[in-house]
């Protein structure tokens, strides 16, 4: 292998970083304030069941990263997975649609945590009322200050990332079982979605009945898990690739059980029968924690909610650009991605370039979406956050842009979820005894049954239509079309960086060699 291949660090990332890593991105108290009060918008008592039914999908997912990770490791991550075990051209369309999105969600963070979040805690505990701008000032603090700190090294991304997280999901566990148990509401009931029509079946039949309300709800149930598989990227970091297996499997199972919690507890502490507000509301989630745990509960579910953006901003920006570094390295991408920076060690021009197409993405979608939601740009400058028109364009803003990460994160694991199957198939192994069953069970039937649901989710994100996740999944679309172009021009204008497309760099086979010679 030629030494002028450009490398990235190894050694600085252990399992516990690459668990936290894991947390980080996906962003867990992050979520209880955004994709838990958008998902109740659609499945109201559902909730619950939807995160439930995304968890499961998710770690049935699990199995799939599980196969692919012990075959690959790099800094391409999914795109290093299904070049080794699918292909070329499916890879590069990966590589191509992680990174999007990626940047989506990153975009997605300072629209609604400094634009409705953080507005709605300070005019509800001290009556502090912001302008309706603030949420543009943010950018600087949710994307670009957290890709400086991607960029200046591996290192105390780490530290902070692994206090951060561990700490996170330990607050909302303690927490949201707190409520639960001083909660008036309980009842099994919240997942079982018949139940409930007497109750929710006209705001439900405007949508499509409570199959479709749990689907859409389970479209932000999804997107919660945007993020996992955010240790991937560090494959070409770590200690060992199978650091990257385990943080695979444990990221998704810690997360999973919390916020299947958090979105129970929240459901009950609420109201069962009253969820048709909660998510007007803005920040039901601290109204809920206030009233259960006191002002101390409420401020510091905010305090949490505001910490976890940014840790997510930093793990998702570091993955996006580690990808687009490893596709500028293998020449699929312009060489200008492929820079590591001499003394960080880190593709820095990547992530930079991460960090500015996000900040562009907000911007853009904020007005452009908040118009066609019935606000004006003035409007949504000089109004006071706190207002309706304001809310209405974030709030819409926010559904629209983790849709489109919605659509990039299911094309990506249908590929994957494809690769394990085609992986195993070119394989051929004999089974025997109960490996007979278990073989086709795990590489086949499994990843068929994630596929299966996330057309399901992906259906109803479509029909009925549904502003403006309808729009959404059609811009995303758009860009997988793009990148279908853009791998078939690779594959007949660089057809040698086709054909080594997400191979230039796999640690595992680099450990094998390493373990035959000794």
């Amino acid at each position: 292998m030629s030494v002028n291949i450009p490398r990235l660090k190894k050694g600085v990332v252990g399992t516990l970083e690459a668990v936290a890593q894991e947390i980080a991105a996906m962003a867990p108290a992050c979520d209880t304030v955004a994709f838990i009060t958008s998902a109740a918008a659609f499945a109201f008592v559902l909730t619950p069941l939807a995160f439930l039914l995304a968890m499961v999908t998710m770690f049935i997912e699990v199995n799939t990263l599980y196969h692919l990770s012990k075959r690959h490791a790099s800094a391409g991550g999914y795109y290093g997975y299904v070049a080794t075990a699918f292909g070329s051209f499916p890879a590069i369309i990966t590589g191509l649609m992680y990174p999007v999105y990626q940047i989506a969600s990153t975009a997605a963070i300072p629209v609604y945590v400094a634009g409705i979040v953080l507005p709605g805690v300070l005019h509800y505990f001290w009556g502090i009322t912001l302008p309706g701008w603030v949420w543009i000032a943010f950018i600087t603090f949710f994307i670009l200050f957290p890709i400086f700190l991607a960029m200046i090294g591996i290192r105390p991304q780490m530290k902070y990332i692994r206090y951060a997280a561990l700490t996170e999901v330990a607050f909302l566990a303690i927490t949201s079982l707190i409520i639960i148990l001083k909660a008036p509401d309980n009842t099994i009931n919240v997942f079982n979605p018949f139940a409930w029509n007497s109750v929710y079946g006209s705001c439900w039949n405007k949508i499509g009945g409570p199959m479709a309300g749990l689907g859409l709800g389970m479209v932000f149930g999804l997107t919660s898990f945007i993020g996992y598989g955010g240790s991937a990227p560090l494959g070409e970091e770590a200690k060992n690739s199978r650091a990257i297996t385990k943080a695979l499997m444990l990221g998704v199972f810690v997360v999973g059980v919390v916020l299947t919690e958090v979105a129970y507890a929240l459901t009950v502490g609420w109201g069962i029968n009253k969820m048709v507000s909660f998510a007007s509301c803005g920040i039901p989630g601290i109204v809920v924690y206030t009233e259960f745990l006191g002002i101390a509960g409420g401020l510091l579910l905010a305090l949490f909610a505001f910490n976890s953006a940014f840790s997510d901003s930093v793990a998702m920006q570091s993955n996006a650009g580690r990808v687009y570094f490893a596709m500028g390295r293998d020449g699929i991408l312009p060489k200008f991605f492929s820079y590591v920076h001499p003394k960080w060690v880190t593709p820095s021009k990547s992530l930079l370039f991460v960090g500015i197409s996000a900040s562009a993405l907000a911007l853009a979608s904020g007005f452009i979406v908040g118009y066609f939601a019935g606000t004006s740009p003035s409007q949504l400058i000089y109004c006071p956050a706190t207002s309706k028109p304001v809310f209405c364009a974030l709030s819409a803003t926010f559904d629209y842009l983790t849709t489109i990460a919605l659509v990039g994160f299911i094309v990506a694991h249908f590929i994957n979820n494809t690769a394990v199957m085609v992986l195993f198939a070119r394989l051929k192994e004999r089974h025997y005894g109960m490996n007979k069953i278990i073989h086709p069970f795990l590489h086949y039937i499994l990843p068929a049954i994630a596929t299966i649901i996330f057309a399901f989710v992906l259906y109803e994100s479509i029909w009925p239509p549904v502003f403006p996740v309808t729009q959404a999944v059609i811009t995303g679309v758009s860009v997988l079309i793009f990148s279908i172009i853009y791998t078939a021009w690779i594959r007949v204008k660089k057809p040698e960086a086709y054909r080594m497309a997400g191979k230039t760099v796999n640690i595992v086979e680099e450990e094998r060699r390493e373990q035959a010679r000794v």
